[in-house]
């Protein structure tokens, strides 16, 4: 009785090669891929990470935020120095033997002399501190809305990413055990060397996509550490899922918003009202400013039987400046009305540059959230639809493994780009916040943040 001998064919070396190459790389991904491994919530102490506290620490400890609030704080204290008098003067003069009065010779003076600017001076430059003041607060603000922007955009990212990898993660997992089946069609000749080697390829192109997800997280936690001045390799740990916000105004009502409060229209503003007193303070150069002092003369003893002999006197000086030279008063007010024509620019361009600001903001986010509803309503659920069609084809052996592999990988891209459309749309409402210069969370009150 002859017994036919069956035998799976041998790979060509070339392909045996391909083969030990794919699995070489694999084994070696497994192994970084395992220590390059984000921090999971299971290994962190605490709830997760809320964008609510790191956004709280951000303006504790952000070195950009301190330093404009410094400067702020700053011009606050000019204000008072901008308006006191100047410091009086004092002082003494010994006098010669040759000077001599009817009633003894002059000794000593001593005088005294303060300085009184013409009225409305002092009050101007009081007055060009204080619009300093409000700018550098309007200064801080914009700072203020700067660093929540990017602490928000970079906590958006960083979960997406978070979700992207436990995505590509679960997507890993299911292409190893198809490479499984296809190995075992392979060994019972129920499939295609093709179909192994397939499988080998998607699942080291996956391990490559994850390596890069983990890289991308390490960037954007050093930059969210930067943010908040910490050591650069501090670990962050698991992320709250951010709630989608939703915007309650027209695009009118932002513009208004806008008007009202974007900080650098309202420093553009104080700058306008600083050059305003300033071009006052030039025309007053016209009047003259007033010197008052008080002088007292040490008369000694002389030779007389007068009754004051030997009596010390005093006076009152009274001086007045004269504000005759024209080359430099008028050089000065011609200025002062070019800086606040400049300034008056200025605010006009910031008026422009708000308007587009915020226009380009809203058409950004309405359009993030339009992509965002479109994978949620449409992308998402056909290619879920799709791959498990074909994986219950497969494994019932009607479907080609290529067909397969494609689904899976339209299926991954589709949830990873979901991820990257939520943090993308997230990301637009805050530089929608950005441009309008207030929160947008809710409608109650238009007060700032």
């Amino acid at each position: 009785m002859c017994r036919q001998r069956f035998q799976i064919p041998r790979p060509s070396a070339r392909a045996a090669l391909c083969l030990g190459v794919v699995v070489a790389a694999i084994l070696v991904a497994s192994v970084t891929g395992f220590a390059a491994q984000p921090p999971d919530s299971s290994e962190t102490s605490g709830a997760p990470l809320r964008l609510e506290s790191l956004l709280e620490e951000a303006r504790g400890h952000n070195a950009a935020l301190q330093g404009a609030h410094e400067r702020w704080q700053a011009a606050r204290h000019r204000i008072a120095q901008a308006g006191a008098l100047p410091n009086p003067s004092a002082g003494t003069m010994i006098m010669g033997g040759m000077l001599e009065t009817r009633l003894g010779p002059q000794e000593q003076v001593f005088e005294l002399e303060q300085e009184l600017p013409f009225p409305g001076k002092l009050w101007q430059k009081r007055q060009m501190a204080r619009a300093e003041a409000d700018g550098a607060e309007a200064a801080y603000r914009a700072v203020e809305r700067d660093v929540i922007r990017d602490v928000a955009a970079a906590y958006y990212a960083l979960y997406a990413t978070d979700a992207s990898i436990r995505v590509v993660e679960e997507l890993l997992g299911r292409l190893r055990g198809l490479e499984e089946i296809a190995q075992a069609r392979y060994a019972s000749q129920g499939g295609s060397q093709r179909d192994v080697a397939k499988a080998q390829a998607e699942v080291s192109m996956t391990l490559e996509r994850l390596f890069v997800l983990r890289q991308q997280r390490q960037t954007l936690a050093a930059r969210l550490n930067a943010l908040l001045s910490r050591h650069e390799h501090e670990p962050i740990g698991a992320l709250a899922e951010p709630p989608q916000a939703q915007l309650a105004y027209t695009l009118d009502e932002l513009l208004l918003i806008a008007e009202r409060g974007r900080p650098e229209l309202r420093e553009a503003a104080s700058m306008v009202q600083r050059d305003r007193h300033a071009t006052n303070l030039a025309r007053l150069e016209n009047a003259p400013d007033v010197t008052v002092g008080f002088q007292y003369i040490g008369i000694g003893s002389g030779d007389t039987t007068d009754p004051d002999d030997g009596r010390d006197a005093w006076m009152i000086p009274v001086k007045v400046t004269l504000p005759i030279w024209q080359n430099r008063i008028l050089p000065a007010i011609q200025e002062a009305g070019r800086n606040l024509r400049a300034s008056e620019a200025g605010l006009r361009d910031a008026r422009n540059t708000t308007q587009y600001e915020v226009r380009d903001a809203y058409y950004r986010y309405t359009l993030a959230r339009t992509i965002v509803a479109l994978y949620e309503n449409a992308l998402l659920p056909e290619a879920e639809l799709a791959f498990h069609s074909d994986q219950a084809g497969y494994e019932a052996g009607r479907q080609d493994a290529l067909n397969l592999l494609d689904s899976e990988r339209v299926h991954l891209n589709a949830q990873v780009a979901y991820q990257q459309a939520l943090a993308d749309a997230r990301t637009r409402f805050v530089e929608l916040e950005r441009a309008v210069g207030r929160s947008l969370i809710t409608r109650e009150g238009d007060s700032h943040e």
